[in-house]
């Protein structure tokens, strides 16, 4: 099955062959709600996309730098798995890229943790001659009636800059059964 993946090749293109990241500001976070989906995220960092399909809903966070946060919502009728929406993100984002290409990618399961089962690849990015390290990290669990999929995308010089911004949204995702059902 072919999952419809909503996202923009524009942020994509800009975390491939950009340069540099900032911490994340921890102290100054932000709540964005998604339906009945609430999380924070650091206050440097800034929603720039957020659709919604009859069924998924998609939303991308941008950090100062080069490192992107995509968050999906599936319901769990769909029965998507981790591993699948890994391999088929992968494979998508690859073909989004007009310039340059995507080599080496290596998938390695890693353990659950905060409530979420872990996918990591690891992969190149190649821009003019260039190969960059980059690793995306993805995160699955239930909340409420959806599938949650987390996705970080970061250069490998960057990822303990963005870890704790991407802990925060991590570990404060969570279901509000009081709020709207409409996802």
């Amino acid at each position: 099955m072919k999952l419809p993946f909503l996202f923009s090749a524009l942020p994509l293109i800009g975390l491939l062959y950009g340069c540099g990241e900032k911490q994340p500001d921890l102290s100054n976070s932000i709540t964005h709600q998604l339906g009945e989906i609430i999380f924070d995220y650091p206050g440097n960092w800034k929603v720039a996309e957020d659709s919604i399909t009859a069924t998924i809903h998609n939303l991308i966070i941008e950090t100062p730098g080069d490192t992107i946060v995509i968050i999906q919502s599936y319901p769990l009728e769909m029965g998507i798995d981790l591993k699948a929406l890994s391999r088929e993100f992968s494979e998508s984002a690859a073909h989004s890229i007009p310039l340059g290409s995507i080599n080496k990618s290596v998938f390695s399961k890693r353990p659950k943790q905060w409530g979420y089962d872990w996918i990591a690849e690891d992969f190149e990015s190649v821009f003019l001659g260039e190969a960059i390290p980059h690793q995306r990290i993805y995160g699955s669990k239930e909340v409420g009636d959806r599938q949650i999929f987390l996705i970080l995308q970061v250069p490998v010089e960057d990822y303990q800059k963005v870890e704790k911004g991407f802990h925060l949204i991590a570990n404060s995702l969570s279901g509000d059964s009081k709020k709207n059902k409409d996802l």
